[in-house]
C-alpha cells in the first residue's frame, strides 16, 4: 500500500477540525480587523513582504527538492526554516521531502521528516496528520509499540476512522486476529468518505478468512 494514497482525505479532515476549533477566532479576528484597519496598515504591509518573500523562496526550495538526489534535502529545509521559520511552506516541504524518501524507500528519513514536523509544534491537525503518516512508516519497520504511542497522541474524531484502520495493521501484524477485526470493522463504521473504504474492506475480508 502506498503511504501517500490517503492524502486528500487526510488534508480534507484537517480542515474541517482546524475551522471547528477556530470558528470563533476567525469571527473575532474580522472583527479586529475592521475595527484598527488604519492603525494596523504599515504592520500589515511588512508581513505581507515577508510572507511573499517566504513563498517565493519555497517555490525555489520545491524545485531543489524535487531535483534532489536527497542527500541535501535536510540542509535545504533546516535553511529555509532557520530563515522564515516553521511556517506552512516548512510544513509543506517536509511532507514533499518525507513523500520522496519513502518513494525511495528510506524510511528512516521519512520518519525523519515527519518527527521533525511535529518537534515545531503545528496547529493540532497538521500535527496529528504527520502523526499519522509517521505511525504508518513505524508499522512498516515492524515497531508496532512506537506506532501505537504516536496513534494514541492522535485525539481528532475527524481522523479515528485511519486510527482504526492502522491500529487493524498493528493487531494482524501481532497475530491478534480478533482485535484486528474489530479495528477494521471501527474503520468502516466511522469511515463515510474515507478514499480507503475499499482497501480496509478488503483487509478485514482477509481477515475474516484467517478465522
Amino acid at each position: 500500500m502506498a503511504f501517500e494514497e490517503y492524502d486528500d482525505y487526510e488534508q480534507e479532515q484537517m480542515v474541517k477540525e482546524w475551522l471547528g476549533n477556530n470558528w470563533l477566532t476567525i469571527v473575532a479576528g474580522i472583527g479586529l480587523g475592521i475595527g484598527g484597519l488604519w492603525g494596523y496598515g504599515k504592520w500589515q504591509d511588512s508581513q505581507v513582504s515577508k510572507s511573499t518573500e517566504a513563498a517565493t523562496e519555497y517555490v525555489q526550495l520545491a524545485a531543489e527538492i524535487d531535483a534532489s538526489e536527497l542527500t541535501n534535502v535536510d540542509a535545504l529545509i533546516d535553511g529555509y526554516e532557520a530563515e522564515f521559520g516553521a511556517n506552512v511552506y516548512t510544513i509543506e516541504a517536509r511532507m514533499k521531502a518525507a513523500k520522496k524518501f519513502v518513494e525511495a524507500k528510506d524510511l528512516g528519513s521519512a520518519k525523519a521528516q515527519y518527527q521533525a514536523l511535529i518537534a515545531t509544534k503545528p496547529d493540532k491537525p497538521i500535527a496529528e496528520m504527520a502523526r499519522l503518516r509517521l505511525a504508518r512508516l513505524l508499522v512498516a519497520e515492524g515497531d508496532y509499540s512506537a506506532a501505537k504511542a504516536e496513534l494514541g497522541l492522535v485525539q481528532s474524531a475527524a481522523y479515528q476512522t485511519i486510527v482504526e484502520e492502522v491500529m487493524g495493521d498493528i493487531y494482524a501484524a501481532e497475530g491478534d486476529i480478533s482485535k484486528a477485526q474489530d479495528s477494521y470493522q471501527l474503520a468502516l463504521n466511522e469511515g463515510e468518505g474515507y478514499s480507503g473504504k475499499q482497501i480496509v474492506e478488503m483487509k478485514l475480508a482477509d481477515i475474516k478468512s484467517i478465522n
